[in-house]
């Protein structure tokens, strides 16, 4: 066994072994029983009539799709975000999950705060829809990348990082491109509000992230 293996053995691998059942088991649960609000879900990604269907079909199936997509898109971003921060302890990586949930909470209180002091709940629901839509999928894609950073015996890590940079700049991309699109072309916003927006809850995080992650 070689020494990399050996270090892997060290962590504290039912910490995240029970973090993967519990994503593997969410999985599944969107497979098996809602496919097919989890598939317009995905689907709205690339294209505006699908989430246009998604929001109007609004229902208890969509409300658990949503809840069980958020669980999913924590537990995953968590379990990444300890791996770069090498955690391995209980404690490290319940709160990562912890400021992870905490964040997402604020980033939605804060969008409906200005949705409903600017009497603009419309702009705030499809805000907060399309703010979580690509952090979800996101969330999902990362299970194989997870797996593979946790559990193979040989090191493939930096594949799996960039494969990971690559998945996020994508989504991150195209999450920038519906929030110009939509603010500024259905609800006419200005240019400089949206780009406030933009660099205060989806740049900023990524910025402290990756400044905890390199320094």
């Amino acid at each position: 066994m070689n020494m990399y293996a050996l270090n892997k053995t060290a962590l504290n691998q039912d910490v995240f072994f029970t973090l993967l059942i519990v994503s593997f088991f969410l999985i599944s649960l969107l497979k098996g029983i809602y496919s097919k609000h989890a598939g317009l879900l995905f689907k709205s990604v690339y294209a505006q009539r699908y989430a246009n269907q998604y929001l109007r079909e609004e229902n208890a199936f969509t409300e658990r799709v949503n809840l069980i997509t958020f669980l999913l898109m924590s537990i995953n971003f968590t379990l990444v975000i300890s791996k770069l921060l090498l955690f391995s302890d209980w404690i490290s990586i319940s709160v990562t999950l912890v400021s992870v949930v905490f964040f997402f909470l604020v980033k939605i209180g804060i969008l409906r705060f200005l949705g409903f002091v600017f009497r603009v709940n419309s702009l705030s629901k499809l805000a907060i829809f399309f703010s979580l839509l690509f952090d979800r999928v996101l969330g999902a894609l990362l299970f194989p990348v997870v797996i593979v950073l946790f559990f193979f015996s040989f090191d493939i890590s930096l594949f799996a990082i960039f494969s990971l940079v690559i998945f996020s700049v994508i989504l991150f991309g195209l999450k920038l491109f519906w929030f110009w699109k939509i603010g500024t072309n259905s609800f006419g916003l200005s240019p400089f509000y949206i780009f406030l927006y933009l660099c205060t809850l989806e740049i900023f995080p990524l910025l402290l992230l990756g400044k905890e992650v390199f320094y």
